[in-house]
């Protein structure tokens, strides 16, 4: 699937321009007080839970990869949304795998406060990830059918 490596690429490209440009733990405000740039070190996964499971979190990542690529296997015809959805999937999922397989950390830069609140920092393919698994989920409530529906 060309637009997982799509996704993958840009993913690293960002996360070596933001390693490149911008010291570890330290920020560039993009808007004061609400959206900054942050280059941190995540050692965990979504909210830096599991934290310092590194391998856990490469085989739970593995394994996620091979059950995609047998469902992707196992349904030989596709409706657009499937490409988009599972296309996002693992190209998230790889980007963040290579970095902790990489680095033992995934590096994440999109930095946000809403409301007073530091929202937890995250990075492309978490953006990748989080979307398919809202598409999958509005994708099965709509019955799996794919299509574009109009009023």
């Amino acid at each position: 699937m060309l637009f997982s490596v799509i996704i993958f690429i840009i993913d690293q490209l960002v996360k070596l321009l933001v390693g490149f440009n911008i010291s570890l733990n330290t920020s560039i405000s993009v808007i004061n007080n609400f959206f900054y740039i942050s280059n941190v070190h995540n050692y965990g996964a979504a909210f830096s839970i599991l934290y310092g499971n590194r391998i856990f979190l490469v085989i739970v990542s593995i394994i996620t990869l091979v059950l995609v690529y047998y469902f992707l296997l196992k349904n030989k015809r596709f409706k657009w949304i499937d490409i988009i959805i599972y296309s996002l999937l693992i190209g998230g999922i790889l980007g963040n795998l290579f970095d902790r397989i990489m680095y033992g950390y995934v590096v994440d830069f999109f930095d946000f406060y809403i409301f007073g609140y530091n929202f937890p920092i995250f990075n492309i393919a978490d953006i990748c990830i989080v979307f398919s698994v809202i598409l999958i989920i509005i994708d099965t409530l709509r019955g799996g059918s794919g299509e574009v529906r109009s009023k």
